[in-house]
């Protein structure tokens, strides 16, 4: 199971697992991670976890040096209607990703973090603040 998923993230995220069709990106944002740093790393599987401790950011300059970085990808399959969610954990490094995890969520573990954060707080209106704690952050895609 671990060998298919590991293809699927490389080559062919973007098919829908019911019907095989290529999916369509409804929704990217770029989250900091900031209870990972580097050395301190632990991977989780549990979507409660990311729920818990993701901070939106507009850009990956908005990122402290050494935080951990998360980015999520929402599908929708326009044939069957399957939704997907991919969430990428990197480590942002000189422009490049060096990427941690990988995992898929399809049976609607993160719809309600996507989706209440549209009615909480507007995909345009957030505000701009200097430190992580989760409660002032610039939003925007990913």
């Amino acid at each position: 199971m671990g060998l298919l998923r590991k293809l699927r993230e490389k080559f062919h995220d973007d098919w829908c697992s019911e019907c095989t069709s290529e999916m369509e990106v409804i929704r990217r944002q770029l989250y900091a991670l900031p209870t990972m740093t580097v050395g301190h790393y632990v991977s989780h599987e549990e979507p409660e976890y990311y729920k818990k401790h993701l901070v939106p950011v507009n850009c990956k300059a908005e990122i402290p040096t050494g935080m951990y970085a998360c980015g999520i990808t929402a599908y929708r399959c326009p044939q069957c209607g399957h939704r997907a969610v991919k969430l990428g954990v990197f480590l942002p490094v000189r422009d490049v990703e060096k990427p941690e995890q990988g995992l898929y969520f399809e049976h609607g573990e993160m719809d309600d973090f996507l989706w209440s954060e549209d009615r909480g707080r507007g995909l345009s209106g957030g505000r701009s603040s200097s430190k992580m704690d989760g409660k002032n952050v610039i939003r925007g895609p990913y």
